[in-house]
Formats: C-alpha cells, structure tokens, sequence
C-alpha cells in the first residue's frame, strides 16, 4: 500500500499578509508553527466575536440578496493548486457570470493593507478561472450614530477599490513567488533587521534571541528606528550599553543615564510648582470604557468609548477625610447617561482640581458626554478646563526612576512609588479584561447570576484601585 502522498503547500491570505508584514514570522509559522503558535487571549476571542457581528450584519444588507439577477456567497472559496482565499461575500451575476468581491473589515476606514488583502483574493480568484468585475472593502461609518434598532444601510460604508486593486496585480504575483521563496531560505536572525510594527513582539526574534536583558534599548522611549538599528548593528542591545556619546534627546539620555546609574532623579522645585497651582476639592477620576464595531447602546457610535464605569475620590479640603463616589452600569439601556448623572451629582460641592492619568483619554469622554448630553456640556466642559494630568509629572521628567524603564503608564509608576498596593492580586487586572469582561456580565444570559455579579464585584475593586492609586502617587509627590 503506498504512503499517502503529502498535501503540497497552498499559500493563503493570511500567510500572504503575514509575509507583507514580517517575513521572518511568515517563514517560522510554516516551518515551526508550535514556536509561532499562542494561546487564544480573552481579546482575541473577544475580537474574534466582534467580527463575526459585523459579519452578520453585512448579511442583512439589501444588496445582498439572492434572485433572478444574481446570486451571493458568503466566505466562497477560490483556489489553485498552490493558492487559496476566502472572500467574505461573492456576487455572481446570473448572466454574464462575472463576480464582485467584498472584504469586510472592523475598521471605521479603509485602510493600506486592506488593498493588499483584496488584491491578493482578486489575484487567486483569476487564476482560479474567475472573471473579477468590482472590487470591495466594505467598513464601518463612524458617523453613523444608534437610535434604536441597528439600521443595517446606514452603518456601513461600501468602497469601490478596482481600479487601486488592479493596479497591483502585477506586484502582487511578484510577492507570491517572494514568498514561496523564501520559505525555502533559512533567515538569519538579526535584531537590527526587527520589523517596525512588532519589534521584540515578533515571534521569530523571540524563538531566536531567548536570553536578551530585560531592559533593551527597544525600551527608549521615542527612539527613531535608525537610531536603534544603528545601535544594534553595533552590538548595543543592553540600555546601559548605550555610549555617552551616542545623539540621544535630552529625555532619551535621561532615561539611559537613569538606567547606567540607578538612580533616580527628581526635580522637587519643578514638582512643587505645580502643586502650587492645585486648588480643592481634588478629585481623582478614572473611567472604564467599552468600545466595539456595531454599537450595542442608544447614542453610540461605531468603536466610540463609551463610559459604563467611574470612580471618584475626592478631598475636600486639606486634612479632609477622602471620600469615595463610583458608578457601574449593569447593561442598561443608557449606560453613558445615566453616569453622566450620577458623575455630575458626585462633584456637586465643587471642583477644583481634576487629576487624571493621560488627560487625552478622560478629556475626549468628557467632550462626547458633552456634546452627547447638552444639558450637562457645562458641567462637563468645567470638568475639562479643571483636569490636571498627573502622567505629565513623569512625562516631563520631573521624576525619573530606572524602574519606570521609560514608560509613563500607572501600571509602572505604581508599584515603585506605592509598592503595597497591586494590580496582580485582582479578579481584573487590566483595561482590557474590564472591558470584556464588563461586556460579558451585561449582555450574555447564558452568564449565572453568581458570575455576573462576581465581574461586577471585580471591577468595583479595579477601578476604585485606579484611583486610589493616583491618590496615594498624589501624596508621595506632596511630600516631597
């Protein structure tokens, strides 16, 4: 009985795009794909689900609709004997037998990529025998805002991009041949040649270079990609590597200097004018968001960020006794209004100072919530004009740490300037998973009563440590 003959390599879309991005992991998925695979994140699934509800709700759309004229696909199959794609919808027309194609995506614009995603179906779809009329990348309208049931016409933007996508036919059979051959080189590893989307985030350098230190110069922060090829050309990887001498910004040296010495460096004249000019009652707000395609709220728009949580501390006066105000939507019909509300009558004593941590965040809900609610846009625009960034204090460097490694975000300021207090001990430790998570507990039935109200109970607990945290960072920096 003869051995059954081994299935020859079909080069697909996503392996296409992947040897667009990085090479590298293109080769490494084909020829090691254990050391390329890894574990499906909450995100992931989460992200995954999203674009199956946008999927769904092209399904509805007029246009594609089966009759005497034409027929639809949804994910057909075009393939050769050494290509394949899936199109995420097919028009046929019953005549002539010439096919449109639609690609999908979770995006509010059309975008670079998403040409070389098509470009590639159309190609395979040709050599597969198939004559290619109109080219599609169907994408959501950001303008488009919910006011009851999902309206299926408005919340789409369909983009004719033919004539872009014929232009690159011929670009894109030089790409295939690239890449078929290059799954039969073997890449040499070079951190100098990392690909600026994922830097160390790619698989292949990190299958590669398992022993680097933990503190790389990928970690100085605004650092142009020439100057850190030039460095690791040089065989610079450790920050504290770095030469005295190499151009660096006044903030970049900073942050080297900080890592060589371990020391760290605080401009206490620099701090204590601007706590100079905070005025009481201080409140310490964060928000929790969720964002997705198809808005799942009255008032929303595709991927906006709306506010279904918030947490509040506030001090009154010197020496005053901290308070603590907080909402948390349970999935209601109004999510963001009803915060809003319950914000405003949190900060009826007065607002002094607002601190925050990254105002472009806060601020933007802010402004929405205003112009979303025009009766509360003076409260909010008050707000607004009253917020104080706490993140700028380490941003302009007037606190320099070795431990910050560079970073801003309160996830690395914390735990060294209030060590007692974590993130990790948390049923929720992240942004991310408190969106999701938020998600699941308001919107899934098939969630017991007992898990719903534990995720509630997990994100009371992060949020409030969100601000808590910028209290306690607020009172360090007073002493000093």
């Amino acid at each position: 009985m003869k051995a059954a003959q081994k299935m020859e390599y079909r080069l697909n879309k996503t392996g296409y795009l992947r040897y667009l991005s990085c090479p590298p992991e293109f080769w490494l998925e084909h020829h090691e794909p254990l050391l390329f695979a890894r574990p499906e994140t909450l995100e992931y699934k989460h992200r995954r689900q999203e674009g199956y509800d946008v999927e769904w709700q092209v399904k509805q759309l007029a246009r594609f609709r089966s009759d005497e004229k034409q027929s639809i696909d949804f994910q057909r199959v075009f393939q050769t004997s050494d290509l394949l794609t899936r199109s995420d919808v097919v028009v046929t027309d019953a005549a002539t037998g010439v096919v449109d194609i639609y690609e999908v995506k979770g995006s509010s614009k059309v975008k670079p990529e998403h040409y070389d995603d098509v470009a590639f179906q159309m190609c395979v779809a040709e050599r597969a025998g198939a004559a290619v009329g109109k080219c599609y990348v169907i994408t959501l309208n950001g303008d488009y805002i919910r006011r009851g049931d999902i309206d299926n016409e408005q919340l789409f933007v369909i983009t004719d991009v033919t004539e872009e996508v014929t232009l690159r036919q011929t670009e894109v059979d030089k790409q295939i041949k690239a890449a078929f051959a290059y799954l039969q080189t073997i890449p040499v590893p070079s951190l100098a040649d990392y690909c600026a989307e994922n830097k160390l985030d790619c698989r292949f350098l990190q299958a590669r270079f398992s022993d680097l230190p933990e503190y790389t110069v990928f970690d100085i922060s605004y650092l142009k990609h020439d100057k850190r090829r030039e460095l690791l050309q040089a065989g610079v990887v450790d920050i504290t590597h770095v030469p005295d001498d190499f151009p660096l910004s006044p903030k970049q040296r900073s942050q080297v200097d900080a890592a060589k010495s371990r020391l760290e460096t605080i401009d206490r004249d620099g701090i204590a004018k601007r706590i100079c000019d905070w005025q009481y009652p201080l409140h310490f707000l964060d928000y929790e968001t969720f964002a997705y395609a198809v808005p799942q709220f009255d008032g929303i728009k595709p991927f906006q960020q709306m506010c279904f949580q918030y947490s509040l501390h506030t001090i009154a006066a010197p020496d005053a006794e901290m308070r603590h105000s907080e909402y948390l939507s349970r999935g209601g019909d109004a999510p963001p209004r009803l915060l809003a509300e319950h914000l405003r009558q949190a900060m009826t004593d007065g607002i002094g100072t607002v601190f925050v941590w990254f105002e472009g965040f806060e601020k933007a809900r802010n402004s929405e919530m205003a112009e979303m609610f025009p009766d509360l846009a003076d409260f909010f625009n008050e707000v607004n004009e009253k917020t104080c960034d706490l993140m700028k204090i380490f941003a302009d460097n007037l606190y320099i740490h070795p431990d910050f490694k560079g970073k801003t975000s309160i996830k690395k300021v914390l735990p060294v300037l209030v060590p007692e207090l974590s993130y990790t001990e948390l049923g929720i430790g992240d942004g991310m998973s408190a969106t999701i998570k938020w998600f699941h507990a308001a919107t899934r039935k098939s969630l017991t009563d007992e898990e719903r109200q534990t995720i509630f109970n997990d994100l009371h607990e992060y949020c409030k440590l969100d601000t808590i945290a910028m209290v306690e960072i607020y009172n360090v920096l007073r002493r000093l």
